[in-house]
C-alpha cells in the first residue's frame, strides 16, 4: 500500500494508451477465431473418424481457455501499470505477470533532465508516447506509452523545480 505524507498531493495517475491493449486484444481476437474454422473442417471428416472430431473438439476447447487466459493476463498488465505522480515524488507500480509487481519510486528533488520521445507515426497521431527521466543517481525512469505525455512532464518538471528551489531555501537557512 501506498503512503502520502501529510502535505502531498496526487497530481496525476497515469496509465498506458488504449491503443496498446487494443493491439493486443486484436492478436486475441483473431487466435479465438481459428477453433471455429478447424472445427467445420473436422466435423466433415467426423462421419469416418469420430475418435478424431472429439479430440479436436477437446483441443479446441483447451486452446481457447489458454487464449482468454493470455487476454486476460494481457489485461491485468495493461490495467494495473500505474505511474502517480505527486506533488513530492514519482510511483511506478509496474505488474509483472499474474503475481509478481513491483514498485518503485524517487522523490523530484533527484530529477535532472526530461526527454519525451514520441515512437513512431501512429504515435503522433493518437498523441501518445514515453516519458524519460533522469535522476541524480545516473539511472532513467521510464513511462512508457502514455496519453498527455507533455502534461506529465511539465507537470514533473514545475515541482521537481519547486522542490529544488525549496531545499536551496532550506539548505541557505
Amino acid at each position: 500500500m501506498i503512503h502520502l505524507s501529510p502535505n502531498e498531493k496526487i497530481l496525476m495517475v497515469l496509465h498506458r494508451h488504449w491503443i496498446v491493449i487494443f493491439g493486443k486484444f486484436s492478436l486475441g481476437v483473431f487466435l479465438l477465431l481459428i477453433p471455429f474454422f478447424v472445427l467445420p473442417i473436422a466435423l466433415s471428416f467426423g462421419e469416418a473418424y469420430g475418435a478424431l472430431f472429439f479430440f479436436v473438439e477437446f483441443l479446441s476447447v483447451v486452446y481457447l481457455m489458454v487464449v482468454v487466459l493470455l487476454m486476460l493476463i494481457f489485461w491485468m498488465d495493461y490495467y494495473l501499470d500505474v505511474w502517480i505522480i505527486t506533488s513530492e515524488r514519482i510511483i511506478d507500480i509496474e505488474q509483472k505477470g499474474l503475481f509478481n509487481r513491483e514498485i518503485s519510486e524517487f522523490t523530484l528533488d533527484k530529477v535532472q533532465d526530461i526527454t519525451v520521445k514520441v515512437p513512431n507515426m501512429l504515435a503522433t497521431f493518437l498523441k501518445y508516447g514515453d516519458v524519460i527521466i533522469q535522476t541524480a543517481g545516473e539511472s532513467s525512469f521510464e513511462i512508457k506509452q502514455i496519453p498527455n505525455f507533455y502534461e506529465a512532464k511539465n507537470l514533473i518538471l514545475d515541482y521537481a523545480k519547486k522542490q529544488n528551489v525549496g531545499a536551496q531555501q532550506v539548505g541557505a537557512n
